[in-house]
């Protein structure tokens, strides 16, 4: 499995994210909410270069791997301290829920981009329309969730839907994003939660 590295602090001349120095309990799941381009844009350009707010992983469509953060330290990507210190972040690129556009058969995306591919249709979160995820994508997820599992001793127990779930900051394994909160529409119904079963 190969993994690129994308270092956020490179040639920043000062230190946006923290040591970790307790154990890591879970592994959040999550989407971009747009492409992968834009994504790596906006990280680079938010808050003058400063922006934390952002995932250990990102998996492109294609399946690459890129680690944006060294697993030993502590992004602000949830806002929420507790949760930030115990988990390592993966995200899938991925446009989140589409919108039809008015009179016509076209969706795009919140931000206004046309999505030319077709959409899964589910209704979930009052939402309608949903962009996959791919199948290279989900491949790496299980793989990498595999090899961080192995590495930092986190439990191979998984959620298994997409559910807001009480006291899920006390489960310790694999998680998404929509298990905390009803905010959240990642991991969407395009993904397929079956998958996780072949981690190993």
């Amino acid at each position: 499995m190969h993994i690129e590295s994308y270092d956020i602090e490179k040639d920043k001349g000062f230190k946006l994210f923290n040591r970790a120095s307790s154990s890591r309990t879970q592994i959040l799941l999550g989407h971009t909410s747009r492409n992968l381009n834009d994504y790596l844009k906006g990280v680079e350009l938010r808050r003058n270069g400063k922006y934390t707010t952002i995932p250990h992983y990102i998996i492109s469509k294609e399946g690459e791997i890129i680690n944006l953060v060294k697993t030993n330290l502590i992004t602000n990507l949830f806002g929420y301290d507790k949760i930030d210190k115990q988990n390592i972040s993966i995200f899938l690129e991925n446009e989140g829920w589409l919108t039809k556009i008015t009179n016509q058969i076209k969706v795009c995306d919140w931000i206004g981009n046309i999505y030319n591919n077709k959409p899964i249709q589910r209704k979930w979160r009052n939402k309608r329309y949903w962009a996959p995820y791919t199948e290279k994508q989900v491949d790496n997820l299980i793989e990498l969730v595999s090899k961080i599992c192995e590495e930092f001793k986190i439990n191979k127990k998984f959620v298994g839907h997409n559910v807001r779930v009480p006291g899920i900051e006390k489960f310790q394994g694999i998680v998404t994003r929509s298990n905390y909160s009803e905010y959240f529409t990642d991991l969407s119904p395009a993904f397929n939660f079956k998958k996780l079963e072949e981690i190993k």
